[in-house]
């Protein structure tokens, strides 16, 4: 806090000096017999006054002229006592003035004093400051070398630790050669004299030669064998890639094999259908020249049925001629004619009631038999009961594929043909096999489980399938409870419980086939594999392809084999996924559609 200093008073200054008269008092005397003023001890200093004089008679009538006087006088007082307090006033304050001055001398002196004492705790402050500073740089400095010392004290501890093993090993090493050395030494002590002397002709030569040949020998060895440890790696890696390559290859080669299949097919439905335009053309060209001539037959027959004796022989004429022998053969017998067409009038119309009749009664039998067989997925849901093949097959599927799956096959389930029917046959198949076999459904169960780091890895939100999964698991849990067949369909034909397995299905897929995106990216046509997985394979109602297929097979560790009815071979086709394993499950595809198959042993 800044201190204000005082304005500096010289006390010789004339103006600070107060003078005082001593004057004389005016004391006016109003009553003449007042003597009171005269026996006090200042009376030197009085003048005595006499205001009256006269007789107050005489004063009353005096008294106007002299209120002028009397007034002067009265300010006079007042002004010399005005000048008396003044005077009073000064002496104090030249007092308080001297005591002013005193004690500005002392708060001078006490200002510097404390600006002394702050220029002194500013002294000491800054060599604090320094000292804190130098302590601080020391502590920092103690500090590193700290921190040098306990990693020079960590490193030191691990080599002493290294050491003492060392040690140890070593120790244990010579306690192991203990025994040798102990046997070196009894050779010695029956050695020749002359055996340790050196030279080429000393026993010791040959021995120390065929040691140092062996351990050329050994290192030579080392090192080829370490050649060929590191030739044979790279002829595994060389061969890995191979193995890759090769499967890639065939991979590329089926999906090419199965479209030029494909199109081979679609050339060779081609050219069955313009075989059989051909065909067809040739009969009809047929039908016509058997027509033509059975118009001629006819032509003769009725020509010998209407010969009328003018016109000749029969052989000798023609066509012509023959035509117009019919014709007046008919006109003559017009007449006739008539009556026996009534007659067949009559009888058509009984003949054609009788016919529609059984026409009716046969379309009302094949509509019946038809509406039958397309309302069994209406009536079993979303997965039907199981059927024997041979009712169901062969009114389907061509003669000698039919009898194909007939002999191998004994029953039938049909899956409703929804876009998910692969995934929805798929799982039941599966849960199915489950049911009587406790190993393997702790099997599947277990990587169900492990399934939900995969999909996590392939980017799913744990939201979006914890339920589904829930939903599976919980199946599988009630279905060891109550292994009945109806438990299972109802499950199945439940439609939110079969489209979350379904789902759930889609998504394990769509993981495997991105968690493995450097394989499986050159089998899709999209722009990329979380483009395609996302419409193709995730969407619910999205038909399935070969890719989806391994990529389920392979997660699951699943063998499927899909027997398709396309195509124009004589017999079904055999896909076994993966190739060259034993399927467990047996899918039936025809026209973009699977169903269940089941073989016949099973049953």
């Amino acid at each position: 806090m800044a201190t204000v200093s005082l304005p500096f008073l010289n006390k010789h200054d004339p103006r600070l000096q107060l003078k005082v008269e001593n004057r004389l008092k005016n004391i006016f005397v109003t009553q003449s017999e007042d003597i009171s003023f005269q026996n006090t001890e200042n009376a030197e200093n009085v003048n005595h006054i006499p205001v009256i004089t006269e007789s107050s008679g005489r004063i009353l009538e005096t008294g106007v002229n002299t209120l002028q006087r009397t007034l002067v006088l009265k300010k006079q007082v007042q002004v010399d006592e005005v000048n008396r307090q003044l005077m009073q006033k000064r002496l104090e304050f030249k007092g308080r003035m001297q005591a002013l001055e005193q004690k500005r001398a002392e708060l001078l002196h006490k200002q510097q004093e404390t600006k002394e004492r702050a220029e002194k705790f500013e002294k000491f402050v800054e060599e604090n400051e320094v000292k804190r500073r130098r302590a601080l740089k020391k502590y920092q400095v103690e500090r590193k070398q700290n921190e040098l010392k306990e990693k020079e004290k960590s490193e030191l501890s691990a080599q002493l630790e290294h050491l003492q093993k060392k040690h140890q090993r070593l120790k244990e090493m010579v306690d192991k050669y203990k025994i040798y050395e102990v046997y070196l030494m009894k050779i010695l002590d029956l050695l020749p004299e002359n055996f340790l002397e050196y030279g080429a002709d000393t026993l010791a030569m040959p021995i120390i030669r065929r040691h140092e040949t062996l351990s050329i020998t050994q290192q030579d060895l080392l090192q080829r064998l370490a050649s060929l440890a590191e030739e044979l790696d790279q002829s595994q890696h060389s061969l890995d890639s191979l193995k890759q390559e090769h499967t890639t290859n065939k991979l590329m080669t089926n999906k090419e094999l199965s479209e030029l299949q494909t199109q081979w097919d679609q050339i060779k439905e081609r050219n069955k259908q313009l075989e059989m335009t051909l065909h067809i053309h040739q009969g009809q060209s047929r039908d016509q020249v058997e027509e033509i001539g059975s118009l001629l037959i006819a032509v003769k027959n009725l020509g010998q049925q209407c010969h009328l004796q003018h016109y000749g022989p029969l052989e000798d004429m023609s066509f012509l001629t023959m035509m117009d022998m019919m014709k007046e053969f008919i006109l003559e017998k017009a007449d006739m004619e008539r009556r026996a067409l009534r007659l067949t009038d009559s009888g058509s119309e009984l003949t054609k009631g009788s016919v529609d009749r059984g026409r009716k009664g046969s379309a009302l039998s094949r509509n019946t038999s038809t509406s039958r067989l397309l309302n069994t997925m209406d009536e079993s849901g979303l997965v039907s009961v199981k059927e024997a093949t041979s009712a169901q097959v062969l009114e389907e599927l061509e003669a000698t594929k039919s009898q194909d799956i007939c002999h191998q096959f004994g029953f039938i389930r049909r899956v409703k043909g929804d876009g998910n029917c692969f995934y929805r046959a798929f799982c039941f198949r599966l849960v199915e096999t489950l049911v009587h076999n406790e190993t393997a459904m702790k099997r599947i169960k277990d990587k169900l489980l492990r399934s939900h780091e995969e999909l996590l890895k392939a980017g799913f939100d744990e939201n979006e399938f914890k339920d589904l999964l829930s939903t599976f698991l919980r199946v599988l849990d009630q279905l060891e409870a109550d292994d009945r067949e109806e438990t299972l369909l109802g499950f199945f034909n439940d439609q939110a419980t079969s489209d979350s397995m379904v789902k759930y299905l889609r998504l394990l897929t769509s993981a495997h086939l991105q968690n493995h995106a450097d394989f499986f990216q050159h089998f899709v046509e999209a722009p990329s594999l979380k483009a395609y997985c996302t419409q193709e394979v995730e969407a619910m109602a999205m038909e399935c392809d070969h890719v989806e297929i391994l990529a389920l097979s392979e997660t699951l560790d699943i063998s499927v084999c899909i027997i398709s009815m396309d195509g124009s071979n004589s017999h079904p086709v055999y896909h076994t996924i993966p190739e060259g394993s034993q399927p467990s499950l047996y899918l039936l595809y025809k026209t973009s559609h699977y169903d269940i198959l089941y073989k016949c042993r099973e049953h």
